[in-house]
């Protein structure tokens, strides 16, 4: 047993290339601080979202994205005040999609019986293929603009917290040793989100087999220590 625990922590030790922040208390899945907007409003955000994700920040352009939405950029200013309000808001919006799909993902993983965490690696590449909205969330993620970076940030955090709920409350379901939490869990927990960050950098760096195959190590490395702890 002690050469599979040290394997599944020398691959979460190895996984942290991603940027990491400081980690925050957990949060219930799916809590944002997401602001009501107007229809219209919203139409912006929704029109600025695949600009932003192709774009980033500095070389992102409000008349491109007031084009996008079919009005002026003077009337954008009557939705947002500068760049930063309308790029805030556009990142709250695509982490309530990309939360609304962790959510999905294993409600599908325990509807299915599949082994804890798998679902969402399986499924993460072809998300980031089809969804703005994550591709936006990782690019500002790994490269938060400095002006708002706080904001950015704790907004991710608050997302990888609800991956983090997720998958524990996956392993609550499988094994009797998980409902009593304590230091076994959070250490599986800490060991997925490792493995979250480093398939997210594999989304933005990689191509699809590189992905593939590094997902397909890591879930084997995972299921292979927790085979130990029926």
């Amino acid at each position: 047993m002690g050469q599979h625990t040290s394997y599944l922590t020398a691959a979460a030790q190895a996984t942290t290339i991603a940027p990491r922040f400081a980690r925050r208390p957990a949060r219930p899945a799916g809590v944002t601080l997401l602001k009501a907007l107007s229809p219209s409003a919203a139409r912006v955000c929704d029109a600025a979202v695949e600009h932003f994700a192709d774009h980033g920040y500095d070389a992102s352009s409000l008349t491109e994205v007031a084009q996008l939405a079919g009005m002026r950029k003077a009337s954008l200013y009557a939705h947002f005040a500068n760049k930063d309000a309308l790029f805030v808001a556009t990142y709250q919006r695509a982490l309530a999609h990309e939360t609304a799909f962790v959510e999905a993902a294993f409600g599908h993983e325990a509807a299915a019986s599949i082994a804890p965490g798998h679902w969402l690696v399986l499924h993460l590449a072809e998300r980031y293929q089809a969804s703005a909205n994550l591709r936006f969330v990782l690019r500002t993620a790994f490269l938060p603009p400095a002006d708002i970076k706080p904001i950015v940030t704790s907004a991710f955090e608050r997302y990888l917290d609800g991956v983090r709920e997720g998958f524990c409350q996956a392993l609550r379901a499988r094994y009797r040793w998980a409902d009593n939490g304590g230091t076994r869990l959070e250490m599986y927990a800490d060991a997925y989100l490792g493995i979250i960050d480093s398939l997210h950098v594999e989304l933005m760096y990689a191509d699809p087999s590189v992905y593939a195959r590094r997902a397909a190590s890591l879930l084997k490395i995972l299921d292979d220590s927790l085979s130990l702890n029926p």
